[in-house]
């Protein structure tokens, strides 16, 4: 038993994991105080029979490359019984609300900008996986994604998910965000979202980076609610997502190229992610 937000599958030690509220675990603190504490658990689950159908809602502003492609993303699904308004309500509304600025503009990128909302990601990024495998065939022209998940806070800039031979480029194009404090580049960051399956899929992956918080106190539990939603950082964090794709979109290549499976595998394993996306090798999409 984990005070934790994430209960789930831990590949390295396959136990069964229940998430506990920070309440009860301040409570179990103060018993462990004063001597041994004993727990009965009854722990019930309900699984409903399958499949079920969901929907991914995807929009986009044509480029004039009919081809080339940036995907600005956020899932839309979230922990019952949650309001779900940092995750991943925010995150939702930043891609809703970039869409909306880019579109007033009337801007005219290079590469199409497609706005992708996707479900199923708590369930293991099951959205975003159906939306690759559908269209496996237009990955190699699909010059970025870009993943917004979490609460709200003060943008930084980007993580690169151990592409570091992105890094000179996308900080090149990311200058444009230095005004707003925007424009770091990380080559580092964990597979936390529906960045997983981009980065499998081998295309640059980005993730907007923010500065740190308490986050974890209510993430994935039912105090993840509207009040947690500070409206400042969330403004900023759209700008940036705009601004990023904007420029990635606007750029006369992609910011690198697309890896082939066995360098998919070699970054998870740099990077020591392999076991947290739980990769099957062979399994891994094989590309030309």
């Amino acid at each position: 038993m984990l005070y934790t937000s994430a209960a789930g599958l831990y590949p390295r030690a396959p136990l069964p994991v229940l998430s506990v509220a920070k309440e009860d675990t301040l409570l179990l603190r103060r018993l462990l105080g004063r001597g041994e504490v004993k727990l009965a658990l009854d722990v019930q689950n309900t699984f409903e029979p399958g499949p079920l159908k969901e929907r991914n809602v995807v929009a986009e502003i044509a480029g004039t490359d009919a081809r080339a492609a940036v995907l600005l993303g956020a899932h839309f699904d979230s922990w019952e019984p949650a309001q779900g308004a940092t995750d991943n309500g925010a995150g939702v509304a930043a891609v809703l609300d970039a869409a909306r600025i880019l579109h007033s503009l009337g801007v005219k990128p290079r590469a199409t900008l497609r706005f992708a909302f996707f479900s199923g990601e708590e369930q293991a990024c099951l959205g975003s996986r159906a939306w690759a495998d559908a269209h496996a065939q237009e990955l190699d022209h699909l010059w970025a994604a870009l993943i917004m998940d979490g609460e709200p806070q003060a943008p930084l800039g980007f993580t690169l998910h151990g592409r570091d031979d992105l890094a000179a480029v996308i900080k090149q194009r990311l200058a444009p965000l230095a005004g707003m404090g925007a424009s770091a580049v990380d080559p580092g960051g964990d597979l936390v979202s529906d960045d997983q399956t981009f980065v499998v899929y081998g295309v640059p992956t980005l993730s907007l980076k923010v500065a740190d918080s308490d986050a974890d106190v209510r993430h994935h539990t039912i105090v993840d609610t509207f009040d947690k939603v500070d409206p400042r950082w969330l403004a900023l964090d759209t700008a940036a997502l705009a601004l990023a794709a904007w420029s990635l979109a606007s750029a006369e290549q992609p910011p690198g190229q697309r890896l082939r499976a066995i360098e998919v595998e070699t970054l998870l394993k740099k990077t020591r992610q392999a076991d947290y996306v739980g990769l099957d090798y062979a399994k891994l999409p094989r590309l030309p």
